[in-house]
């Protein structure tokens, strides 16, 4: 396993980013927006290895202290799923307006464990998801930091197992296992203190978004979905401490792939994604970030976290834990970093190679 990951991620860096030709950007700052286009291969456990092409254009900070991105991704794994997803981050009339938002089309097998904390490891059901996602939110500057906007969300899901599972989703005994449409309207929150949009050493951000999914505008499924997420930075000795805590919860009845998830290669890293998933879901993680040389960094990480099916006690009486340490690559001079980590959690070690911070 270890040569395995010590060859993705020579093949991550060996690949190099390709700037293309400038874009005229440099009226205000004297700097020029940058292009990367950058073919990679990563592992995480929910794909195995994958491998694809990178296409992101950043634009450098501006003098109000926003720096906007599109980025753009291609991707198939050894699972055999396929991905597209493009994610803009813009801030548009000198930083009056971001939006932000993803656009993606997937053809992805998984699998599904069950609801619940302690769902057993041989309860896994086997089955294939094909969708189209748009999420995007339009927020506007209110304060200095602090920016309102709506959010829209749709997604189209087709839902297929094989002819031998005899599971939940096979029997249609879980909502969602039939597909449909969720469409919902909702309200976003968000502030951002951070010095750096990609590589934050100081300040703090945070995010609350709810969203109302009904068939008052074409959803097959009528549920509320709330959530937070908050993170902080400061520098500590060489290095820099970060910390987050990450909330999410749904009321109503959503299907089963729009349940808070647990694990994944941002939150709880160690874990599967969809490993453990339930209506209601938190973790809080801290990170430990240092300087190396030349462009290699360092980390240490841990994380709690559980799942529950109503905010009580149950939440935390069996709270799943997991412990890594990690590599950093910075690939460009505005902080975009390559990122391999390695975490340990009761189910297993597990490696991760990708692009940009956990959080």
């Amino acid at each position: 396993m270890f040569r395995l990951v010590l060859s993705l991620l020579v093949a991550m860096i060996g690949a190099g980013p390709a700037h293309a030709q400038p874009a005229n950007d440099t009226s205000r700052t004297g700097q020029s927006a940058d292009w990367l286009v950058l073919p990679y291969a990563s592992y995480a456990p929910d794909t195995k290895i994958a491998g694809g092409l990178v296409v992101g254009y950043y634009r450098p900070e501006q003098p109000n202290g926003t720096a906007s991105s599109v980025q753009a991704t291609f991707t198939g794994t050894q699972r055999r799923q396929l991905i597209a997803k493009m994610s803009p981050e813009l801030y548009l009339r000198d930083g009056l307006w971001r939006v932000q938002g993803e656009l993606q089309v997937s053809h992805y097998p998984n699998s599904y464990f069950g609801i619940g904390g302690e769902t057993p490891k041989s309860a896994e059901e086997s089955y294939t998801a094909r969708y189209v996602l748009l999420d995007g939110t339009a927020q506007r500057r209110i304060r200095s930091n602090l920016r309102v906007g709506p959010r829209v969300f749709v997604r189209a899901d087709a839902v297929r197992t094989s002819g031998e599972t005899r599971g939940d989703i096979a029997q249609g005994r879980v909502a969602g296992a039939g597909g449909g449409v969720t469409a919902g309207l909702g309200l976003s929150l968000f502030w951002d203190a951070r010095n750096s949009l990609y590589y934050p050493t100081t300040g703090t951000y945070a995010e609350v978004v709810t969203t109302l999914h009904s068939a008052a505008w074409g959803s097959d499924y009528t549920f509320g979905h709330l959530k937070t997420d908050v993170r902080t930075y400061h520098p500590l000795g060489i290095g820099v401490l970060t910390g987050q805590l990450y909330t999410e919860a749904v009321m109503g009845t959503a299907p089963f792939q729009q349940l808070p998830l647990l694990g994944g290669s941002s939150q709880m890293r160690g874990y599967r994604e969809g490993r453990f998933r339930d209506s209601v879901y938190w973790t809080a993680q801290a990170e430990y970030r240092m300087p190396l040389f030349w462009r290699f960094k360092a980390t240490v990480f841990a994380s709690v976290g559980e799942v529950g099916p109503r905010v009580g006690p149950e939440l935390v009486e069996h709270v799943e834990a997991a412990v890594g340490i990690g590599g950093r690559l910075r690939l460009t001079d505005d902080g975009v970093h390559g990122r391999l980590d390695l975490a340990w959690s009761p189910t297993g070690i597990e490696p991760y190679v990708s692009l940009g911070e956990a959080f």
